[in-house]
């Protein structure tokens, strides 16, 4: 699932002020963040995050990220469907949305797995880590 996102490499430091802003918009925004990790042995497998809210039309957008030993396992679709139904039935969003470069074939897996619905394709949009641009595809799920 990272295969096609750029990550900067950070310092300890710099880790922390990510941290300290992540708390601050989960407060003013309702931006939240979770840790996937195993049940056995606390592992961490990955996160995953609403990363936009639009307030207007109530709906917000999560995004996901798996470490890549985790592959395959199913684990994000277990979270991901976790976290959507407690967006939809606690948060009050009335849609959930997720999208992904069109070249992330597990990804659309993932979402599908937790009962997302294919929505479109915006073709050119994401800047691949080799230079070259793709489509998005967009899936969501409401109540």
């Amino acid at each position: 699932m990272a295969k096609y996102i750029k990550y900067p490499y950070l310092t300890k430091d710099e880790e922390l002020e990510c941290i300290k802003k992540w708390i601050s918009e989960a407060d003013e925004n309702k931006y939240e963040k979770w840790v996937m990790e195993l049940k056995s042995t606390g592992e961490v497998v990955g996160n995953i995050d609403v990363n936009t809210v639009v307030k207007k039309h109530n709906y917000c957008n999560v995004g996901y990220t798996v470490r890549y030993k985790f592959w395959g396992n199913g684990y994000a679709a277990e979270a991901l469907k976790a976290v959507t139904d407690h967006l939809l039935n606690n948060r009050g969003y009335y849609l959930v949305e997720c999208s992904c470069n069109e070249l992330n074939v597990q990804s659309f897996r993932v979402m599908e797995k937790a009962g997302f619905i294919k929505d479109g394709y915006i073709s050119n949009r994401r800047l691949n880590k080799d230079g070259k641009y793709s489509g998005v595809v967009y899936y969501s799920k409401s109540k």
